[in-house]
Protein backbone atom coordinates (compact mmCIF):
# COMPACT_ATOMS: atom_id res chain seq x y z
CA UNK A 1 0.00 0.00 0.00
CA UNK A 2 2.98 2.12 0.73
CA UNK A 3 4.28 1.76 -3.01
CA UNK A 4 1.15 2.92 -4.44
CA UNK A 5 0.57 6.21 -2.06
CA UNK A 6 5.26 6.59 -3.41
CA UNK A 7 3.67 5.72 -7.04
CA UNK A 8 0.80 8.48 -6.85
CA UNK A 9 3.09 11.10 -5.43
CA UNK A 10 5.68 10.96 -8.01
CA UNK A 11 2.83 11.02 -10.64
CA UNK A 12 1.50 14.02 -9.41
CA UNK A 13 4.79 15.47 -8.78
CA UNK A 14 5.52 14.81 -12.77
CA UNK A 15 1.75 16.40 -13.79
CA UNK A 16 2.33 19.36 -11.97
CA UNK A 17 6.12 20.34 -13.25
CA UNK A 18 4.69 19.49 -16.96
CA UNK A 19 1.36 21.88 -16.13
CA UNK A 20 3.92 24.51 -15.16
CA UNK A 21 4.86 27.13 -17.46
CA UNK A 22 8.80 27.64 -18.29
CA UNK A 23 10.58 30.01 -16.40
CA UNK A 24 10.61 33.27 -18.16
CA UNK A 25 12.70 36.65 -18.43
CA UNK A 26 10.06 39.18 -18.00
CA UNK A 27 12.17 41.47 -19.25
CA UNK A 28 11.93 40.34 -22.72
CA UNK A 29 8.99 37.87 -22.43
CA UNK A 30 7.43 36.89 -25.59
CA UNK A 31 3.96 37.45 -26.59
CA UNK A 32 2.98 33.91 -26.14
CA UNK A 33 3.52 34.20 -22.75
CA UNK A 34 1.06 36.84 -22.24
CA UNK A 35 -2.25 35.76 -20.20
CA UNK A 36 -4.93 36.80 -22.41
CA UNK A 37 -8.31 36.05 -20.38
CA UNK A 38 -6.25 38.75 -17.62
CA UNK A 39 -8.35 41.93 -17.19
CA UNK A 40 -7.13 45.10 -16.98
CA UNK A 41 -8.21 48.59 -15.92
CA UNK A 42 -10.31 50.71 -18.76
CA UNK A 43 -8.71 53.08 -21.09
CA UNK A 44 -9.67 56.42 -20.91
CA UNK A 45 -10.97 58.20 -24.35
CA UNK A 46 -8.81 58.44 -27.26
CA UNK A 47 -8.18 61.80 -28.20
CA UNK A 48 -5.39 61.14 -30.96
CA UNK A 49 -3.97 58.33 -33.04
CA UNK A 50 -0.63 57.61 -34.29
CA UNK A 51 0.78 55.07 -36.83
CA UNK A 52 4.45 54.62 -36.61
CA UNK A 53 6.33 52.47 -39.71
CA UNK A 54 9.84 51.16 -38.16
CA UNK A 55 12.04 49.90 -39.95
CA UNK A 56 15.38 47.42 -38.05
CA UNK A 57 17.23 44.78 -38.91
CA UNK A 58 16.34 41.11 -38.22
CA UNK A 59 17.41 39.95 -34.96
CA UNK A 60 17.81 36.59 -36.49
CA UNK A 61 19.56 37.55 -39.47
CA UNK A 62 21.65 40.54 -39.90
CA UNK A 63 21.33 40.46 -43.62
CA UNK A 64 17.62 41.29 -43.21
CA UNK A 65 15.40 43.97 -42.97
CA UNK A 66 11.81 44.35 -41.74
CA UNK A 67 8.97 47.23 -41.63
CA UNK A 68 6.55 47.14 -38.48
CA UNK A 69 3.47 49.15 -38.37
CA UNK A 70 2.55 50.02 -34.70
CA UNK A 71 -0.82 52.04 -33.83
CA UNK A 72 -0.87 54.50 -30.41
CA UNK A 73 -3.63 55.58 -29.08
CA UNK A 74 -3.41 58.83 -27.14
CA UNK A 75 -5.33 59.21 -23.73
CA UNK A 76 -5.72 63.33 -24.09
CA UNK A 77 -8.40 64.05 -21.17
CA UNK A 78 -5.92 61.99 -18.82
CA UNK A 79 -2.82 63.91 -19.55
CA UNK A 80 -3.93 66.72 -22.59
CA UNK A 81 0.02 68.03 -22.16
CA UNK A 82 1.92 65.21 -22.29
CA UNK A 83 -0.56 63.56 -25.54
CA UNK A 84 -0.56 66.73 -27.69
CA UNK A 85 3.20 67.54 -26.91
CA UNK A 86 3.41 64.02 -28.43
CA UNK A 87 0.82 64.55 -31.20
CA UNK A 88 2.21 67.50 -32.03
CA UNK A 89 5.87 66.11 -32.21
CA UNK A 90 4.87 62.89 -34.57
CA UNK A 91 2.80 65.42 -36.90
CA UNK A 92 6.12 67.71 -37.76
CA UNK A 93 7.98 64.42 -37.48
CA UNK A 94 5.21 63.04 -40.00
CA UNK A 95 5.98 66.10 -42.74
CA UNK A 96 9.75 65.84 -43.17
CA UNK A 97 11.15 63.78 -45.98
CA UNK A 98 12.77 60.64 -45.25
CA UNK A 99 16.18 62.16 -45.32
CA UNK A 100 15.52 64.97 -43.36
CA UNK A 101 16.72 64.74 -39.52
CA UNK A 102 16.97 61.06 -39.90
CA UNK A 103 18.70 60.86 -36.31
CA UNK A 104 15.14 62.09 -34.80
CA UNK A 105 13.31 59.45 -36.20
CA UNK A 106 15.59 56.92 -34.39
CA UNK A 107 14.25 54.52 -31.27
CA UNK A 108 17.70 55.26 -29.58
CA UNK A 109 17.81 52.14 -26.60
CA UNK A 110 16.56 48.68 -26.06
CA UNK A 111 16.92 49.24 -22.24
CA UNK A 112 16.77 45.98 -19.69
CA UNK A 113 13.79 46.99 -18.11
CA UNK A 114 11.56 46.18 -21.18
CA UNK A 115 11.79 49.82 -22.56
CA UNK A 116 12.04 50.97 -26.02
CA UNK A 117 13.45 54.50 -25.67
CA UNK A 118 13.64 57.00 -28.46
CA UNK A 119 16.07 59.89 -28.91
CA UNK A 120 15.47 63.06 -26.98
CA UNK A 121 13.68 66.28 -28.86
CA UNK A 122 12.28 69.42 -28.20
CA UNK A 123 9.77 69.81 -26.01
CA UNK A 124 6.89 71.71 -28.56
CA UNK A 125 4.60 74.57 -27.07
CA UNK A 126 1.24 72.76 -26.03
CA UNK A 127 -1.17 73.89 -28.93
CA UNK A 128 -5.15 74.37 -26.78
CA UNK A 129 -6.94 73.55 -30.48
CA UNK A 130 -9.42 70.58 -28.86
CA UNK A 131 -8.90 73.13 -25.47
CA UNK A 132 -8.05 69.35 -23.58
CA UNK A 133 -5.34 71.30 -22.14
CA UNK A 134 -7.34 73.92 -20.16
CA UNK A 135 -9.79 71.67 -19.69
CA UNK A 136 -8.05 68.68 -17.94
CA UNK A 137 -5.04 68.67 -15.15
CA UNK A 138 -1.87 66.58 -15.38
CA UNK A 139 -1.53 63.49 -13.36
CA UNK A 140 0.16 60.17 -12.47
CA UNK A 141 -3.28 58.37 -12.72
CA UNK A 142 -1.83 55.41 -15.53
CA UNK A 143 0.65 53.57 -14.18
CA UNK A 144 3.04 50.67 -16.42
CA UNK A 145 0.86 48.20 -15.76
CA UNK A 146 0.14 46.05 -19.26
CA UNK A 147 3.03 46.31 -22.03
CA UNK A 148 2.32 48.50 -25.23
CA UNK A 149 2.12 51.31 -22.48
CA UNK A 150 3.83 54.38 -23.56
CA UNK A 151 4.91 56.93 -21.64
CA UNK A 152 7.02 60.57 -21.64
CA UNK A 153 10.29 61.39 -19.59
CA UNK A 154 11.52 64.93 -19.36
CA UNK A 155 15.00 66.36 -17.85
CA UNK A 156 17.15 69.08 -18.76
CA UNK A 157 18.50 67.13 -22.24
CA UNK A 158 14.64 67.55 -23.48
CA UNK A 159 11.72 65.41 -23.89
CA UNK A 160 11.95 60.89 -24.80
CA UNK A 161 9.53 58.78 -24.85
CA UNK A 162 9.37 54.94 -23.75
CA UNK A 163 7.67 52.19 -25.19
CA UNK A 164 7.21 49.06 -22.69
CA UNK A 165 6.97 45.71 -24.04
CA UNK A 166 7.39 44.09 -20.99
CA UNK A 167 4.44 43.35 -17.77
CA UNK A 168 7.22 44.91 -15.48
CA UNK A 169 5.73 47.47 -13.13
CA UNK A 170 7.62 50.97 -12.93
CA UNK A 171 6.79 53.82 -11.09
CA UNK A 172 8.82 56.68 -11.81
CA UNK A 173 8.99 60.15 -13.38
CA UNK A 174 7.33 59.09 -16.97
CA UNK A 175 3.73 60.14 -17.83
CA UNK A 176 1.97 57.49 -19.62
CA UNK A 177 0.04 59.07 -22.11
CA UNK A 178 -0.70 56.09 -24.32
CA UNK A 179 -1.15 53.09 -25.37
CA UNK A 180 -0.28 50.54 -28.25
CA UNK A 181 -3.33 49.19 -29.91
CA UNK A 182 -2.18 47.37 -33.15
CA UNK A 183 1.11 45.55 -33.66
CA UNK A 184 1.55 45.05 -29.75
CA UNK A 185 2.81 41.13 -30.84
CA UNK A 186 5.26 42.08 -33.29
CA UNK A 187 6.75 45.04 -31.18
CA UNK A 188 7.38 42.28 -28.42
CA UNK A 189 8.82 39.50 -30.38
CA UNK A 190 10.91 41.19 -33.07
CA UNK A 191 11.80 44.80 -32.18
CA UNK A 192 12.45 44.49 -28.98
CA UNK A 193 14.63 41.49 -29.70
CA UNK A 194 17.08 43.50 -32.05
CA UNK A 195 20.96 43.09 -31.35
CA UNK A 196 22.29 45.71 -29.21
CA UNK A 197 25.56 46.64 -27.37
CA UNK A 198 25.84 46.42 -23.62
CA UNK A 199 24.53 49.40 -23.11
CA UNK A 200 21.31 48.44 -24.50
CA UNK A 201 21.65 50.70 -28.23
CA UNK A 202 20.58 48.72 -31.47
CA UNK A 203 23.16 47.65 -33.56
CA UNK A 204 21.84 48.97 -36.40
CA UNK A 205 19.14 51.79 -35.91
CA UNK A 206 15.71 50.92 -35.39
CA UNK A 207 13.98 53.90 -37.91
CA UNK A 208 10.28 55.47 -37.87
CA UNK A 209 10.31 55.74 -41.65
CA UNK A 210 6.48 56.89 -41.84
CA UNK A 211 3.90 58.56 -39.44
CA UNK A 212 0.25 59.58 -39.78
CA UNK A 213 -1.68 61.31 -36.99
CA UNK A 214 -5.27 61.99 -36.48
CA UNK A 215 -7.31 63.65 -33.81
CA UNK A 216 -10.04 62.05 -32.86
CA UNK A 217 -12.49 65.02 -31.94
CA UNK A 218 -14.87 64.20 -29.08
CA UNK A 219 -17.74 65.91 -29.32
CA UNK A 220 -18.07 65.94 -25.52
CA UNK A 221 -14.57 65.44 -24.00
CA UNK A 222 -15.86 65.77 -19.94
CA UNK A 223 -18.69 63.45 -20.40
CA UNK A 224 -16.32 60.98 -22.02
CA UNK A 225 -14.39 61.13 -19.25
CA UNK A 226 -17.01 60.88 -16.82
CA UNK A 227 -18.25 57.64 -18.36
CA UNK A 228 -14.75 56.38 -18.19
CA UNK A 229 -13.87 57.27 -14.59
CA UNK A 230 -17.19 55.29 -13.75
CA UNK A 231 -16.27 52.30 -15.70
CA UNK A 232 -13.14 52.40 -13.83
CA UNK A 233 -14.46 52.89 -10.19
CA UNK A 234 -16.72 49.82 -11.47
CA UNK A 235 -13.94 47.87 -12.33
CA UNK A 236 -11.91 48.50 -8.92
CA UNK A 237 -15.23 47.48 -7.37
CA UNK A 238 -14.79 43.99 -9.18
CA UNK A 239 -16.73 44.65 -12.33
CA UNK A 240 -14.47 43.15 -14.42
CA UNK A 241 -16.01 43.36 -17.79
CA UNK A 242 -15.04 46.85 -17.36
CA UNK A 243 -12.01 45.79 -18.03
CA UNK A 244 -9.69 45.31 -20.95
CA UNK A 245 -7.57 42.20 -22.23
CA UNK A 246 -4.48 42.45 -24.54
CA UNK A 247 -5.91 40.26 -27.09
CA UNK A 248 -6.97 43.03 -29.63
CA UNK A 249 -3.93 44.71 -28.98
CA UNK A 250 -1.62 41.78 -29.91
CA UNK A 251 -3.53 40.22 -33.01
CA UNK A 252 -5.08 42.08 -36.33
CA UNK A 253 -8.93 41.02 -36.62
CA UNK A 254 -7.99 38.89 -39.97
CA UNK A 255 -5.43 37.14 -37.48
CA UNK A 256 -7.11 36.89 -34.52
CA UNK A 257 -9.85 33.43 -34.87
CA UNK A 258 -6.58 31.58 -36.33
CA UNK A 259 -4.46 32.52 -33.35
CA UNK A 260 -7.22 31.91 -30.87
CA UNK A 261 -7.35 28.65 -32.50
CA UNK A 262 -3.86 27.72 -31.70
CA UNK A 263 -3.91 29.67 -28.29
CA UNK A 264 -6.52 27.10 -26.84
CA UNK A 265 -4.92 24.32 -28.42
CA UNK A 266 -1.52 25.36 -26.74
CA UNK A 267 -2.73 26.38 -23.52
CA UNK A 268 -6.33 24.46 -22.59
CA UNK A 269 -5.71 22.56 -19.38
CA UNK A 270 -7.90 19.46 -20.85
CA UNK A 271 -4.71 17.55 -22.06
CA UNK A 272 -2.92 18.53 -18.86
CA UNK A 273 -5.64 16.81 -17.04
CA UNK A 274 -6.10 13.88 -18.85
CA UNK A 275 -2.04 13.50 -18.74
CA UNK A 276 -2.05 13.41 -15.24
CA UNK A 277 -4.94 10.95 -14.97
CA UNK A 278 -3.65 8.78 -17.09
CA UNK A 279 0.17 8.99 -15.15
CA UNK A 280 -1.92 7.90 -12.10
CA UNK A 281 -3.87 5.02 -13.62
CA UNK A 282 -0.14 3.89 -15.05
CA UNK A 283 1.25 4.36 -11.51
CA UNK A 284 -1.95 2.36 -10.29
CA UNK A 285 -1.33 -0.44 -12.21
CA UNK A 286 1.90 -0.80 -12.05
CA UNK A 287 1.79 -1.03 -8.14
CA UNK A 288 -1.31 -3.36 -8.45
CA UNK A 289 0.80 -5.79 -10.88
CA UNK A 290 4.34 -5.57 -9.94
CA UNK A 291 5.30 -8.66 -8.95
CA UNK A 292 3.92 -10.28 -12.51
CA UNK A 293 5.03 -7.55 -14.55
CA UNK A 294 8.08 -7.85 -13.50
CA UNK A 295 8.84 -11.68 -12.60
CA UNK A 296 10.01 -13.59 -14.98
CA UNK A 297 7.49 -14.84 -17.65
CA UNK A 298 8.50 -18.58 -16.38
CA UNK A 299 9.09 -19.86 -13.28
CA UNK A 300 10.01 -23.24 -14.65
CA UNK A 301 13.68 -23.32 -16.03
CA UNK A 302 14.79 -26.00 -19.15
CA UNK A 303 18.10 -27.07 -19.41
CA UNK A 304 18.87 -28.68 -22.69
CA UNK A 305 22.25 -30.05 -22.70
CA UNK A 306 23.35 -32.26 -25.05
CA UNK A 307 25.80 -35.02 -23.92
Amino acid sequence: MTHIFLYIYMALTVACTMASPLPVDNKRVPSDYLDLTKKYAPEPPTTHNVILGLVFTDPDDDSSIELHNIGLDLYGTMVPKTALNFFQYADTKGDLHPSENQSHRDLDMILPNGAIESVYFPPHPVEETSGLASLFQENFGLTHDRPGRVSMANDDAGSKYMIWTSGMSYEGDNVVFGQITSGLRGLMDRVAKVKTDENGKPDQPITIVYISVSENNLPNPKKAHEQYLQSLQDYQNGDLSKGVSLKTYLYHDNERDLEDVKYNQLHHPLPRIVLGISALMACYVVAKYRKRIFSRSSSKIISIRED
